[in-house]
């Protein structure tokens, strides 16, 4: 390999310069991609920005369409090209693919799905609390900012759902779950936590600083406790299993449930709030915290009993 083509390599570089060089190819892509790509929809849907401060009933069909293809764009030019260039310049010179993305056994990535659906009363749980935590009086302006933009963003959300025929619904599971599972699943994962690993030198640490990173992002207070167990379970199943397609198998579960939910039960019965006593969720939660446990700590074990350490495929990580 010439001089040259070594100058776009980052998997012999310091952990900072690598975080550096990522920052700077989010910006720069992500930035570059989503100004071509809003100005292409901005002609082919006849809409601007303006959507994103309409109310429902003030929402053409156009612009709704264009809501999904703001986020459609927002994922692929912020989150998953960027990703992918990054995972690319860190690649071994050795290897000729990408080991992030091997493909599990399907026994496990059943494994990841029951883990899905036991994580859920956890995160309902743990949701409610968060909800129900407030900001000191002093910061009561920044609170209620929080509450503002987190009602913003999920009307925004509710409008792209609201449709009860199946082919919209099936859009809605590429927009909503099976694109940001890919593309923050990359990212976070795939990136950031592989080279907060070389930097700490601990997977546990990289593993909580990127579940860290990944909640805060989101920009929603009331729900950073839930996020933040996700991005966890997220961080542990491709730290203990070296393949990225787990925690994205489990992060499109998470979000693909709300999605069919609101089709089946339709979008106004499924935004009213679930009033499930607190009571009744405590009675679910053991059992939904030990199958999830049992099935992290097989990955775990899988992963000690194959390499002799936590960590099962070093080349990963580094």
């Amino acid at each position: 390999m010439d001089d040259k083509q070594r100058h776009f390599k980052l998997y012999n570089e310091s952990p900072l310069y690598q975080l550096f060089v990522s920052f700077v190819i989010i910006l720069g892509v992500g930035i570059t991609l989503s100004i071509i790509l809003f100005l292409a929809g901005e002609l082919i849907f006849g809409s601007d920005l303006t959507v994103l401060e309409k109310s429902a009933e003030a929402l053409s069909d156009n612009d709704v369409d264009f809501l999904r293809y703001i986020l459609i764009i927002q994922d692929i030019s912020l989150l998953l090209v960027p990703s992918i260039i990054i995972l690319v310049m860190m690649k071994p010179e050795s290897s000729t693919g990408l080991i992030e993305l091997k493909i599990p056994h399907l026994k496990e990535a059943g494994l990841v799905v029951i883990l899905a659906f036991c994580i859920f009363p956890i995160t309902s749980f743990t949701g409610q609390l968060n909800a129900g935590m407030h900001l000191p009086e002093w910061l009561s302006g920044v609170e209620k900012w929080m509450v503002e933009k987190e009602d913003h963003a999920n009307n925004i959300i509710n409008q792209v759902m609201v449709s009860p025929a199946f082919g919209t619904m099936i859009m809605n599971l590429f927009i909503i779950a099976i694109l940001p599972a890919m593309a923050e699943e990359i990212l976070f994962r795939g990136v950031l936590q592989k080279i907060l690993y070389n930097l700490f030198k601990s997977g546990h640490a990289a593993i909580w600083v990127t579940a860290f990173v990944f909640s805060t992002i989101h920009f929603q207070f009331f729900g950073f406790v839930p996020r933040f167990i996700l991005g966890l379970v997220f961080g542990y199943l491709f730290f203990w299993s070296g393949t990225l397609w787990l925690p994205v198998i489990s992060h499109f579960v998470n979000n693909a449930v709300p999605v069919v939910l609101a089709y089946i039960q339709g979008m106004q019965k499924f935004s009213e709030p679930v009033d499930t006593p607190l009571l009744k969720q405590i009675i679910v939660l053991p059992l939904s915290i030990a199958i999830s446990l049992v099935i992290l700590f097989y990955f775990r074990n899988k992963s000690r009993n194959t390499n002799g350490s936590d960590n099962p495929e070093v080349s990963v990580l580094n």
